[in-house]
């Protein structure tokens, strides 16, 4: 009997001999990633063996941003997608695709969303960009947001700029040769065309309306979630401790942004650090629909409840 019993605890806590991790219904996926320091968490979580310890093997695909990538995802290209959270709530609200979102990426600290310009700019405010050329990633996504909203705490009128996409690599030449009046870019390659080309802030893009407000995400379709919940909760698991790792340890944020980045030693010791939620809190993230829907980016307001995830909101360790 006493045995009896212990084959039928095992078998109900495995799941019929198997722990959860262990029963992935897809062990292979692809993630697109955009280079930056904010995706810290999920590059040490690749590197320190946390994916392998699950099961998984997650396959990093470069991406220049979210608001390319997204089809991509929903087609199937792309089984996730590590990207700027406006573009994802975009996507949403055109019916593009059933977002799903299962970890936060980042938040804005100060000095790690910031909109430079060439050495030798005459501009020297913010409201001095109406009217110009500005360097995103993307086009109709955080940037666009971002921008418009500090530029809305300026006081006067100001025209919208003109967005330029470009990726963060070709920002510093286009400062230098004058192909924008200005660029957005994020850590590390703030720091990196700064000390390459001299370029110099002109102001914080997440600072008043904007402070510390959540940046990227990772998110999926609700079809793959549907059809993958173990997948999903193994990355979930692996991913935070990458967060975890991430917001305690700086040292291995620079060596993990030098390997996967691209940046070289003294470029990672110098950047600014971001914000690494091991959670996703709807509180915080519903700020950015809010925004978008206030700037009219959004034709109604959409409420994050129900595009989250359950697990994202948990402790996703067992």
């Amino acid at each position: 009997m006493a045995v009896l019993v212990l084959v039928l605890v095992a078998a109900c806590s495995s799941g019929g001999g198997q722990p959860e991790r262990y029963q992935l219904e897809k062990p292979k996926i692809k993630l697109g990633v955009l280079p930056v320091v904010g995706a810290a968490s999920v590059f040490l979580a690749k590197d320190n063996g946390y994916f392998d310890a699950e099961g998984l093997n997650v396959e990093f695909v470069t991406i220049q941003g979210a608001g390319a990538a997204v089809p991509a995802m929903a087609t199937g290209q792309l089984d996730l997608v590590f990207g700027n959270y406006v573009s994802f709530f975009t996507a949403e609200a055109k019916n593009e695709v059933e977002v799903r979102f299962l970890a936060d990426g980042y938040f804005a600290e100060p000095r790690t969303w910031m909109v430079l310009v060439g050495k030798d700019s005459k501009l020297q405010k913010a409201s001095d960009i109406g009217g110009k050329k500005v360097a995103v990633t993307t086009t109709s996504s955080l940037a666009d947001l971002t921008v418009k909203a500090v530029l809305g705490t300026s006081g006067s009128t100001v025209a919208s700029p003109t967005f330029v996409e470009m990726a963060y690599t070709d920002m510093g030449a286009a400062l230098l040769n004058h192909t924008v009046d200005a660029a957005l870019l994020a850590e590390p390659y703030i720091t990196d065309v700064s000390k390459r080309t001299g370029a110099i802030p002109l102001f914080d893009a997440a600072s008043g309306p904007t402070a510390s407000f959540p940046i990227s995400g990772y998110a999926t379709t609700e079809k793959f979630a549907n059809a993958n919940p173990n997948t999903i909760r193994a990355f979930q698991r692996a991913l935070s401790k990458g967060a975890a790792l991430a917001g305690s340890d700086r040292t291995a944020v620079e060596k993990a942004v030098h390997k996967f980045a691209n940046v070289d030693e003294q470029t990672a010791s110098l950047m600014t650090m971001v914000g690494y939620p091991t959670r996703l809190d709807p509180t915080r993230l519903q700020r950015v629909p809010d925004l978008m829907y206030s700037y009219g980016i959004i034709p109604a307001r959409l409420d994050v409840h129900p595009l989250i995830l359950p697990s994202a909101m948990s402790d996703p360790h067992p």
